[in-house]
């Protein structure tokens, strides 16, 4: 097929890009973005051209924003437009979502691509191919460079980020305006181009070519490659990061976990994008100056300490982990009668606690109880009630096998038990004493002994099925015999 040289030089750059970035794989439905502009209008007569010889089919897929006057006109417009090419095409109309923390485009962007998503699932197609140029990765990296941006968006606009394509990613605009001679349709003006108060569009009408006239003519080229090198980076960044994530990053009920040593040891570009990628799971925003502090004050020193991350949500060093996530209440637990042998819910813990009285037939209680949420006491030295409370400021008792007593507190740093962890410890007391610091250890002067005629086997653990009505009515006020 002859072409003008115009198209030509577009045509055979899409291929070369395709081929290089392996876009399409033969017998591929891929649907072409078509907004009706010059260069989704430009994008679909590539693909036409290089349909047959890439063995993949086309459809025509159209958002209408309905933001802007005459969008429907758009809309019918660009069906006309498949038509003339034998195509089928869906228009799927938006709304924007309403979210305050995003700009009027920003809200735009994410409705489009939520639309794309939707009809590459309802169609099976393989691939989404955009319109997107080179101008438009060169204006990219200008606005992340400005905004602020980890490596990964560094590299701006990807060729290829499955299932999205952009074949004209390699084109300049004004490549694509001169083919756009030879469309059989005229495409349509969208005026919001034209408005500089979108920083975008003050990028390419005002930034850029001031940029050409005062500094370099051809700056966009440069751009181009360093988004081209730094894409390159990213890739590498990536794949080591997602290695780091794999072994040294947990998500868990605190939230974000970070291995503090295994950390240390990645390269630091790994080490800022692991807590960025961290800080994107929970929501937050991971600019430069809070991975800073995290990585400076939690990861490069000793010691436990504690950052806010805005409403709701913490970075604290706890012993050998980093955790990111929600803040911690601080609330300790409310005080449980336990009024003698049975299940007894503890309020406000999600826990239950299991009391039994038993003959002790000499067996050591050292070799029987093997699960840290079980412990054996001498009976006879309990009294009912006991209480089962959250820690106190001044708490002491003497653990079993020390030649003391010691503070509770200290006791609770040498478990390793994090502080935000602490007002969740279950303590059993009889009498104002310590008996068993619940999962840890006994206090000594209730550990069976050769004069034990019968031991108390208490047992804590989760919630069993059923139970989680009753521990609701309890907090809620009922059930007020189980409190004191």
């Amino acid at each position: 097929m002859k072409w003008e040289r115009e198209r030509f030089t577009v045509i055979a750059r899409v291929r070369d890009t395709m081929r290089r970035w392996r876009m399409f794989e033969p017998g591929d439905l891929v649907l072409a973005a078509v907004s009706g502009g010059v260069d989704s209008l430009v994008l679909l007569d590539v693909l036409v051209q290089l349909a047959e010889e890439m063995g993949i089919s086309l459809r025509v897929f159209h958002v209408d924003h309905g933001v802007r006057e005459g969008s429907s006109d758009d809309a019918e417009y660009v069906r006309r437009v498949a038509g003339h090419y034998g195509l089928d095409c869906a228009v799927q109309r938006i709304r924007l979502p309403d979210d305050a923390g995003l700009s009027p485009e920003e809200r735009l962007r994410e409705a489009r691509y939520g639309a794309f998503h939707r009809e590459l699932e309802d169609t099976g197609a393989q691939r989404m191919a955009t319109g997107h140029t080179a101008d438009d990765r060169v204006e990219t990296l200008l606005l992340r460079l400005m905004t602020g941006t980890g490596p990964r968006a560094m590299g701006s606009i990807p060729p290829l980020r499955p299932p999205f394509a952009r074949p004209l990613i390699r084109v300049w605009r004004r490549e694509v305006e001169e083919y756009a001679r030879y469309l059989p349709f005229p495409p349509r003006l969208d005026i919001t181009n034209m408005d500089v108060s979108i920083p975008r569009n003050r990028i390419r009408h005002r930034l850029l070519p001031l940029l050409e006239e005062e500094y370099n003519p051809s700056v966009k080229r440069v751009l181009l490659g360093e988004a081209e090198m730094l894409a390159a980076l990213a890739e590498i960044v990536d794949e080591l990061s997602r290695e780091c994530e794999e072994t040294d990053v947990e998500s868990t009920a605190r939230g974000e976990e970070i291995d503090v040593e295994g950390l240390r040891s990645r390269p630091l570009a790994v080490r800022r994008e692991v807590i960025a990628a961290s800080l994107r799971r929970l929501g937050l925003d991971p600019g430069f100056d809070l991975v800073e502090d995290i990585h400076d004050k939690l990861l490069a020193i000793e010691g436990s300490s504690r950052l806010d991350l805005g409403p709701g949500h913490s970075a604290r060093r706890v012993y050998d982990r980093i955790v990111l996530g929600p803040r911690p209440a601080a609330d300790s637990l409310p005080d449980t009668r336990i009024a003698g042998e049975g299940t007894h819910i503890i309020a406000g813990a999600g826990l239950q606690l299991d009391v039994g009285i038993r003959p002790w037939t000499d067996v050591d209680p050292r070799e029987a109880v093997e699960d840290a949420g079980e412990a054996w006491v001498d009976a006879d030295r309990i009294s009912f009630p006991l209480l089962a409370r959250g820690v106190r400021p001044g708490d002491r008792f003497r653990p079993l096998g020390a030649p003391g007593t010691r503070k509770l507190q200290d006791f609770l740093v040498d478990e390793k038990i994090p502080r935000e962890d602490r007002p969740r410890v279950v303590i059993i007391e009889c009498k104002g004493e310590i008996v068993w610091v619940a999962g840890m250890r006994i206090a000594e002067s209730f550990k069976v002994r050769e004069d034990t005629a019968r031991i108390a086997v208490l047992k804590i653990e989760k919630l069993r099925g059923g139970q989680e009505m009753r521990e609701t009515a309890i907090q809620a006020g009922e059930g007020e015999d189980d409190k004191i």
